[in-house]
């Protein structure tokens, strides 16, 4: 049986390190599980976001620093679309980009029944 693929949805912004310790802490879990994981705090280049915007999680910040959040996005979406799951963490709720997310997950799920939602 092929291992299962899960992508990683929840808050960034707003939080200290943009979440990225929590994100890595479940993607261990997953991955010790036998996920293969789609990490979207893996795929962030710190360097592009800024030390300033990752200590107080500043999207605007960010963004001045040069990082793209339509690149990004288009990445996460994608993850979302060729995962078997998504992972929802917990505060997704109040996360416009994990709302996103699990939107599209949602309509994964339509099409597709076997298709996983997990929340935290």
């Amino acid at each position: 049986m092929p291992r299962k693929s899960i992508y990683i949805a929840g808050p960034m912004s707003g939080y200290k390190d943009f979440n990225f310790p929590t994100f890595f802490a479940t993607a261990d879990k997953l991955r010790a599980k036998g996920w293969i994981v789609y990490n979207p705090a893996n795929k962030e280049d710190e360097a592009l976001i800024g030390e300033e915007a990752m200590k107080t999680g500043d999207p605007m910040e960010a963004q001045k620093a040069g990082f793209n959040f339509r690149d990004a996005y288009r990445w996460d979406i994608e993850c979302v679309i060729k995962s078997d799951a998504i992972f929802m963490l917990p505060g997704w709720e109040a996360s416009p980009g994990a709302r996103g997310e699990h939107a599209v997950a949602v309509a994964m799920q339509r099409h597709y029944p076997d298709y996983e939602i997990i929340y935290a």
